[in-house]
């Protein structure tokens, strides 16, 4: 297999990962998007090195790297799109989860206002002699 073809089944694989951390997002499935995130990481020296092998390639007589490069460039430019709409999602995943800690603040500070109007003043017993 050449390193150009290696390099398109990097990236092919660098995709189907960055699609399941898109869904992992979705489902708020945090321990999935992780595992999505470190195969992704362990996944970048491979993509280094294969870009080299494949740039080493195209510098050959008749190998066309212009219009090979231009292959290249179109599937970064696609992962970097998909990258931006995870981005995104995970963006608003969080704003959705700050506002629900805001709810859950305002609720617990209405607890306590509600069992502090039902709490007397006075401790309990007798409170005068005769």
């Amino acid at each position: 297999m050449s390193a150009e073809q290696a390099l398109l089944d990097a990236y092919s694989e660098w995709h189907r990962l960055a699609e399941a951390a898109g869904r992992a997002i979705r489902r708020r499935d945090w321990n999935f998007l992780l595992e999505c995130q470190q195969a992704l990481k362990k996944h970048q020296p491979l993509i280094t090195r294969l870009t080299r092998e494949a740039r080493d390639e195209w510098k050959q007589p008749g190998a066309g790297s212009p219009a090979r490069e231009k292959t290249i460039r179109a599937v970064i430019l696609e992962l970097i799109e998909l990258g931006q709409r995870n981005k995104m999602l995970l963006q608003a995943a969080r704003e959705a989860a700050r506002m629900k800690c805001e709810q859950l603040e305002l609720a617990a500070r209405n607890l306590k206002h509600l069992k502090l109007s039902y709490v007397s003043g006075r401790p309990p017993g007798w409170t005068s002699f005769s």
